[in-house]
């Protein structure tokens, strides 16, 4: 299971300007053994900091910043939409399934 959030490089470049670091891409892990995963449907960690990535982050991240989430697959893709709530947060589109097979 890959998920990577990436973000445009100019985007890359403001973050940096505002005294903020952001890697593109940025490794997710998802996790249902959390204990802010609901109903088993997961939460996103960050990294390797291990915060969590929620879809009011996500969605904000998507609307000042450009970002997008890649998957490997449709069954990683459906997790992550469930953890970040895509469908409420108006971001449906901004997680994409790639094969880099």
């Amino acid at each position: 299971m890959k998920i990577k959030l990436y973000f445009p490089d100019e985007s890359i470049a403001a973050i940096n300007r505002m005294g903020l670091r952001q890697k593109s891409p940025e490794t997710i892990r998802w996790t249902a053994d959390h204990p802010q995963s609901n109903y088993a449907m997961g939460v996103l960690l960050r990294g390797k900091s291990g915060d969590i990535l929620d879809g009011k982050s996500f969605a904000a991240m998507v609307h000042a910043f450009g970002a997008w989430i890649e998957t490997d697959s449709e069954d990683t893709s459906r997790r992550v939409h469930n953890a970040l709530v895509t469908v409420a947060t108006g971001t449906e589109s901004s997680v994409k399934v790639v094969n880099n097979g």
